[in-house]
């Protein structure tokens, strides 16, 4: 038998058993046929992969738009979490009027608008602390779950909710007025009476000498211990001329 004849029977024989076959120079797992898609790092001798162990190459998966975390993508930052409303008296006192007209502390809609002017922004989302950001989240609520809750947090007022720690209370301002401005001088029925109405008005702070604030009654109620007949007025119920809507 020739040489040749030799070489194509041992293939015949290898393919036979499963065996690797040999190229022309005796190695196995040439460049032909029976290659597995693994080469030989010649410096190392560890095997390199060029796709997965069939020898094909692995699948690129499409983009789906999901980052590694299995999380949407937004492309903007955005979580999906953000409230709907947009921080403006308009849109705060659109709602207010729609959600809370059951429970409003405004006479119209220009009232709430006067009221409005007088917070601080705050933040979209704010959940308490004195801001319309904070008002704007109650009333968005108020107007799909619960308006009997939320409608008092998003007034005014701030119902405990939507108010600063520390911010001038009913019974400091009440105690004051009765204290310092007596006889024809006090508008007020009684303490009780005092304290119910305030109940309702926009607290304010320990600072302010102009608004309809509680704040505002307080400091001037302070100051009528030393001039009851110049200072009473602001502090009463009416605000007199500096405790009042746009003062």
């Amino acid at each position: 038998m020739s040489s040749k004849h030799g070489v194509l029977g041992m293939m015949v024989w290898a393919m036979a058993l499963g065996l690797p076959a040999c190229d022309s120079d005796g190695d196995p797992g040439g460049s032909g046929a029976g290659s597995t898609g693994e080469d030989v790092d010649a410096s190392t001798g560890d095997m390199q992969m060029d796709g997965d162990s069939t020898g094909r190459p692995t699948p690129i998966p499409p983009d789906t738009g999901m980052d590694s975390s299995g999380g949407d993508d937004m492309g903007d930052g955005s979580t999906g979490d953000e409230p709907p409303v947009e921080l403006g008296c308009a849109e705060y006192c659109g709602l207010y009027m729609d959600a809370c007209q059951d429970f409003s502390e405004y006479a119209n809609e220009q009232h709430c608008m006067d009221h409005c002017a007088q917070w601080p922004l705050g933040e979209a989302g704010d959940v308490d602390g004195d801001s319309l950001g904070c008002r704007s989240y109650h009333v968005t609520v108020a107007g799909s779950t619960d308006p009997e809750l939320h409608c008092p947090h998003a007034g005014p007022s701030g119902m405990h909710v939507c108010v600063d720690e520390g911010a001038p209370s009913c019974e400091l301002y009440c105690t004051r007025y009765f204290n310092n401005c007596e006889g024809e001088l006090n508008l007020w029925d009684s303490m009780d009476a005092c304290m119910e109405t305030c109940a309702g008005w926009y607290p304010g702070t320990a600072t302010d000498t102009s608004g309809h604030t509680i704040g505002c009654r307080a400091y001037y109620a302070n100051l009528a211990a030393g001039d009851a007949d110049t200072h009473c007025g602001n502090a009463g119920p009416g605000g007199g001329e500096m405790c009042v809507l746009g003062g």
